[in-house]
C-alpha cells in the first residue's frame, strides 16, 4: 500500500470517527453505518467515505453541515440529490476527501427492505452507531 493511500486511510478515519461521536451525541439520531468500500475494506485513492444516518429529523440534516463541521474547518458541500427515500449530502474536506452523509428515516430500515436499501447493505455495512438495533435487524434480514 503507497504512502498516499495510508495517509488517505488515516484521514478516512479520522472522519468517521468523528462523525460517530458526533452522531452519538445527537438526540434525533437513531444510527449510523459505513458503506460502500471504506466498510469492506478496499478503497481506493478516489474512494469517498460512505456513511448513512437514520434520524427522526431529516430537514434538520439535510440543511445543516455540522456533522462534517466537526472533522473539518472548512467543508465545502459539492452536492445534495435526492435518491428515493435518501436524501444524500456530499461534502469535500479541506484534505480533498469526500465524505458523502446519506440521510434517511427509520423507513428506509423497516422490512421488507426495499431492494435499493438491501443492495447498499449486502454491498458493505459496517454499523457504527446502533442504540435501538435498526441497521442489525434489517442486516439480519438479507
Amino acid at each position: 500500500m503507497s504512502a498516499r493511500l495510508k495517509g488517505r486511510r488515516r484521514r478516512a478515519d479520522a472522519a468517521i470517527d468523528g462523525i460517530t461521536a458526533w452522531a452519538r451525541s445527537q438526540a434525533d439520531v437513531r444510527g449510523l453505518a459505513l458503506v460502500g468500500s471504506f466498510a469492506y475494506g478496499r478503497p481506493r485513492m478516489a474512494s469517498d467515505v460512505d456513511l448513512v444516518l437514520v434520524t427522526v429529523d431529516k430537514e434538520r440534516h439535510i440543511t445543516g453541515m455540522d456533522w462534517a463541521d466537526v472533522v473539518d474547518r472548512r467543508p465545502r458541500l459539492i452536492r445534495c440529490q435526492e435518491w428515493g427515500p435518501l436524501t444524500e449530502r456530499r461534502a469535500r474536506l479541506s484534505s480533498g476527501l469526500v465524505v458523502e452523509l446519506g440521510i434517511v428515516t427509520g423507513e428506509w430500515l423497516s422490512t421488507p427492505l426495499d431492494a435499493g436499501t438491501a443492495k447498499v447493505l449486502r454491498d458493505g455495512c459496517r454499523v457504527l452507531y446502533d442504540p435501538e438495533n435498526l441497521f442489525s435487524h434489517a442486516l439480519g434480514q438479507l
